[in-house]
């Protein structure tokens, strides 16, 4: 599958890059249709989708590169969460597909997004997909960076695809996050034994990342502890020197509003 990837007349979406023998990544090229990264599994008889880009151009351009690829139809699309750039383009590989999904997503879905999906297939809380020559593990651990995420795993690889739960460089987004179930949750994809993540957004990494991911999210929970015990307001913050140079900078401020919110929230409880 490697000399396909070289070979597919590209998108100007994403990059694809070979990951393993089974694991293809489609990774977002910014300011283009796609905005999250993706994946393509083959598990010989099987070709599994991970998460499918924001616009319908950019979900057409990954179904033709997984059916290129592959030589198959995508039998299945994974959404790891219920963002749109993970989901709108669900409807290209219907009905072909069969759309997977944690019930707690699929009920956000079915809310916010009944004019844009049209099907769905629901997943119990931990599923695999066998193929002739690999298989895959869709596991939960609940909700961390939503109110319900999926990984998808290949444990014979060492391999786990994401979602936004790791990103590359960065700034995770806490809007619809629970900081310490996120926390909880990385700790116990730490526990697989993997050495390669496909993350939500930037390039192929590894568990480096992943603790970067843990750190920001503890030091994000800790700058806006302390400035709240010192009554400092929080729009006095400034980004740590170590995710200067991370993407997504501008959620940094609305990351330390959700957290101040929590810790409030929290604190009226008592």
């Amino acid at each position: 599958m490697k000399s396909r990837v070289t070979a597919f007349r590209g998108s100007k979406h994403f990059q694809l890059k070979h990951v393993t023998d089974h694991v293809i990544a489609a990774i977002a090229i910014p300011g283009t249709g796609s905005l999250n990264n993706a994946a393509i599994s083959d598990l010989g008889d099987t070709t599994i989708v991970v998460d499918t880009f924001l616009t319908l151009q950019a979900a057409s351009d990954l179904k033709e590169a997984a059916i290129y690829l592959t030589g198959k139809p995508v039998s299945y699309v994974v959404n790891t969460l219920w963002h749109s750039d993970h989901i709108s383009g669900n409807q290209v590989f219907l009905p072909e597909a069969r759309i997977i999904l944690t019930t707690a997503s699929h009920e956000i879905m079915d809310t916010f997004s009944r004019q844009r999906l049209s099907q769905y297939q629901e997943n119990i809380e931990q599923m695999v997909i066998h193929g002739r020559s690999s298989c895959v593990q869709l596991l939960t651990f609940g909700g961390g960076h939503t109110q319900s995420d999926v990984i998808v795993y290949i444990p014979e690889e060492k391999l786990v695809v994401t979602g936004d739960l790791v990103l590359s460089k960065h700034h995770p987004v806490l809007t619809n996050a629970n900081p310490q179930e996120w926390l909880h949750i990385l700790e116990q994809i730490e526990q697989l034994g993997i050495e390669t993540i496909v993350p939500g957004h930037g390039n192929i990494c590894s568990l480096r990342e992943l603790r970067e991911v843990k750190d920001y999210i503890s030091d994000i929970l800790g700058l806006v502890a302390k400035a709240m015990q010192n009554k400092q307001h929080i729009d006095s913050l400034e980004v740590p020197d170590k995710y200067q140079g991370w993407s997504f900078t501008t959620y940094f401020k609305s990351n330390l509003t959700k957290v101040q919110t929590l810790i409030s929230a929290y604190e009226d409880e008592q």
